[in-house]
Parts: structure tokens; C-alpha cells; sequence
């Protein structure tokens, strides 16, 4: 493996040209420091190690943290120093290495934080696999938060990482130390917590104390950068949910309910000679979003503004239902979705019947070991409320060209529908929310992450 400097700059070679372009604008170096730790080795001795290795074991990896000020670009800054998160993770924060971190167990971290920033005012816990939700809740405490992340989809979270904003609690230990998880990261440890965890011998145990203050967070901006094949770099501002026209800040729920537009007045189209032209008809959202709804719409698009695009996801009651991530297209990502929620729930109520996920009971029933009325069984359990979905909402986080990816969401059970809006054909899918009284709300942004 590739061994990486303990320190790097930002800055230009050293040439005679950068030199004299660094003294005419008077730019700073901004310099970052190698992250390492303190970490037992097998043979039982400690050893200063840093990341043990990228996204696969065959990639040399590093996490450098700022520590002279910060790099800013075309007005964009960096966060200062002093406001680390993943960043400033050191020994004392890992409360147990298990296997120390390689970059998905850190980047898991740091993108269930980019979601649970915007959450701060409720318990809330959110597991994460491959840098996506799996599953969120907020709760009235952190027990039920993390029941129902983890509900809402039982198969992903094999091998994933848990972040939540409040001190974990004995009861959720428990759960989660039955489980397979890579990470768990946590403002505080109740007592017994950790040692409770600890019977997982590979779970790094991680205690952010900046999570208790997460929301500090939430509207504080920075470059990101992306490197290209060739080495080039395109730089951007670091996203921050914004709503309406004029894209202001969403920062709780009374911004989203302000900002998101019921959908009204929305000029129909249709094909003439070839060509989309307005027939002069305006069609309107009939049903208004009751309390609930606007609670859920507002979760749902938190949640979304995390979710690799193109994405689409189902909440309910404050917990997500479904998450389809990344496809290429709208409709059958919508069509995903409705899919994978009735899949999760086979699973879960197939563990709760049999302790075992549903495709490993149809291969019990293969050999002969269980009976087939007991998958029939379990997947008339799962279709009760068309599995969870009836009287959610849906979450888009670009707008529906066409109606048919509503009609998959509204025809399996939603009942209100957030997206940005601003398709040439929105008056069908207010047609489509009207002909099963279903609401809808335009964000007027959309929230791609890629």
C-alpha cells in the first residue's frame, strides 16, 4: 500500500510563475494534516495507522483535515478548522477500533450527518449503507427512532453504520448488537451501552459529541471538490436544502410549510401537431396537505436531499417507508420503490414469524423444512395497508416528466407527493393526485446528489 505524507498543501508547484502569482495575490497555503490513530495491531502492540484503505482494498487511501485556517474560492469557504465533525475524529472518540476505518465506514458517517443535521430538533437515527438511508426516523426518544429506521427496511443494513443524535439508549444497544453493523456513532453511551456493543467484536464503537449540537451544522457552507480522470478538479458549493423561487433556506418545519407551493393554477398541454401547446385549461390541487402530511412532506424531503439521485422515497408518521436510489429514470424508480416496500416488509414480518429473512424461508420450504402456507401467510401480512404505504407521502427530488411515475406511487397507496414541479406535462400529474384525492406540493427546487 501506498504510504501518504503526513501533511499536504493546497498550493503551486513551486515555479517561478506560481511564486510570483502567490506574492501578487497574497494567497495563503492552506495546509492539511494526515488523520491517524493510535491502533492495536493483531500481534497486540500499538501502531500509528491512518485510513486502512479507499472504497476497495486495493486502493491506498487517506483522511486529511484542515489545520491553518481555511481554503476558500470564489467566495466559497472551507469550515474553519475548529468545526470538525468526521474530521476530528481521535482516539478518544473511537470508544472501541473494532478493525480500524477504511473510507466507507467515515464517508457512511459523515453522509448520515448531512441528513441528520436538518433533524436536530427531534431524536432521530438513520443507518446508512454505501454512502445512502437505508432507513430514518425521528422519535420521541432514540429507541423508537432507530425501531423504525431499521423496520422500514431490515435487509440493508448487513454491514452498515448507525448515526444517531441523542445518547444511545440500552435498548436500542441490543437490538444493534444482534445485528451485523460496521459502525455505530453516537453523541453519548447510556451505561452498560458499550460494553453491551462490545460482544461484536468487529463494530467500531464511535462517540461524536458534536452530534448533541449537530444542527450548528446545518447552515454552514463549503467547497467540495471532485477530482476527473485526467486529475482536473470541478469545485462546488456544498448543497444546503432551499425551497420556493427564490430559494430560501429550509431550516425547520414551518420554512417547508411556507415555502412548498400547493400546486395550482398549472397551465395544461397537450400534442398538437406534434408539439405540446396549452389548451388554456389550469389545473389545481383539490386536497389540501392535512397536519400530518406536511410533517411527513417535510421529512421526506430531508431525507431525499441525502439520497444518490435519481431517487424517489415513501415516508410515513415520520419514518421512511421505502428508498429507491440512483436510477437513470423516474417512472421505474417510482416503480422501484412500491416494489421494495412490499420486499421489506415480507422481510420483516418473515423475521418476526420465523427469524428468517423471507427468500431464505422459500428455500426452507425447497427442502422441505417449512411449509409453503407459511410464505402465504407471510405475504398476506405484508400487503395489509399495501405494506405500510397507504397514507404515505413520496419524496422526488426532480420533477415527474410524465404521470406515470405518480400513477405507480398514488396506485399503490400515497397520498401527497413533494417534488420541485416545472415539467411541461405537470397539469396530468395534478390530474393524477386529483382523481385519487391525493395532494401535492412544488418545492420549486430540486436536491440531485450524485
Amino acid at each position: 500500500m501506498a504510504e501518504f505524507p503526513r501533511y499536504m498543501t493546497l498550493a503551486f508547484d513551486d515555479s517561478d510563475e506560481a511564486a510570483a502569482l502567490l506574492a501578487k495575490t497574497k494567497a495563503q497555503v492552506c495546509v492539511y494534516e494526515k488523520v491517524e490513530w493510535s491502533v492495536p495491531n493483531d500481534k497486540g502492540e500499538v501502531e500509528r495507522r491512518g485510513l486502512r484503505y479507499g472504497e476497495n482494498p486495493s486502493q491506498p487511501a487517506a483522511l486529511y483535515r484542515p489545520v491553518n485556517g481555511h481554503l476558500a474560492l470564489a467566495g466559497l469557504e472551507m469550515i474553519h478548522p475548529g468545526k470538525r465533525l468526521v474530521g476530528g475524529l481521535d482516539e478518544a472518540a473511537f470508544v472501541r477500533f473494532g478493525k480500524h476505518p477504511s473510507k466507507t465506514n467515515l464517508t457512511d458517517i459523515d453522509a448520515g450527518l448531512a441528513i441528520l443535521k436538518h433533524l436536530s430538533a427531534f431524536p432521530a437515527a438513520i443507518i446508512m449503507k454505501h454512502n445512502n438511508p437505508s432507513g430514518c426516523a425521528i422519535g420521541e426518544t432514540i429507541d423508537e427512532a432507530y425501531r423504525r429506521a431499521w423496520e422500514s427496511d431490515p435487509i440493508a443494513p448487513f454491514g452498515g453504520a448507525i448515526v444517531v443524535n441523542r445518547a444511545l439508549t440500552m435498548g436500542a444497544a441490543a437490538h444493534i448488537a444482534s445485528q451485523y453493523y460496521e459502525v455505530v456513532a453516537a453523541p453519548e453511551y447510556e451505561e452498560g451501552v458499550v460494553e453491551k456493543l462490545a460482544s461484536r467484536s468487529n463494530l467500531r464503537i464511535v462517540r461524536m459529541k458534536s452530534l448533541a449540537r449537530l444542527g450548528e451544522w446545518a447552515g454552514l457552507g463549503f467547497l467540495e471538490m471532485r477530482a476527473l480522470q485526467d486529475g482536473s478538479i470541478v469545485c462546488q458549493r456544498s448543497y444546503s436544502p432551499v425551497l420556493g423561487e427564490a430559494a430560501e433556506p429550509l431550516r425547520r418545519l414551518e420554512d417547508f410549510k411556507r415555502l412548498a407551493a400547493v400546486a395550482r393554477d398549472v397551465p395544461e398541454r397537450a400534442m398538437v401537431d406534434g408539439r405540446l401547446k396549452r389548451t388554456g385549461r389550469m389545473a389545481s390541487i383539490e386536497a389540501e396537505p392535512t397536519e400530518d402530511q406536511w410533517r411527513d412532506l417535510w421529512f421526506g424531503w430531508i431525507v431525499e436531499t441525502g439520497v444518490t439521485s435519481n431517487s424517489v422515497l415513501l415516508a410515513k408518521d415520520g419514518a421512511t417507508v421505502a428508498i429507491a436510489v440512483g436510477g437513470q429514470d423516474r417512472v421505474l424508480i417510482s416503480k422501484q420503490c412500491v416494489w421494495k416496500a412490499f420486499e421489506t416488509r415480507k422481510a420483516l414480518v418473515s423475521l418476526r414469524t420465523t427469524g428468517m429473512l423471507f427468500d431464505l424461508c422459500k428455500l426452507e420450504v425447497i427442502a422441505g423444512r417449512l411449509k409453503p402456507e407459511v410464505l402465504e401467510e407471510i405475504e398476506a401480512e405484508a400487503k395489509v395497508g399495501n405494506a405500510g404505504i397507504d397514507g404515505s407521502v413520496a419524496a422526488s427530488d426532480a420533477f415527474f416528466p410524465f404521470r406515470d411515475g405518480p400513477d405507480a406511487l398514488l396506485d399503490a397507496g400515497v397520498r401527497a407527493i413533494a417534488q420541485p414541479g416545472g415539467s411541461l406535462r405537470d397539469s396530468e400529474t395534478v390530474d393524477a393526485c386529483n382523481e385519487r384525492g391525493a395532494t401535492m406540493v412544488f418545492t420549486a427546487q430540486r436536491c440531485f446528489r450524485h
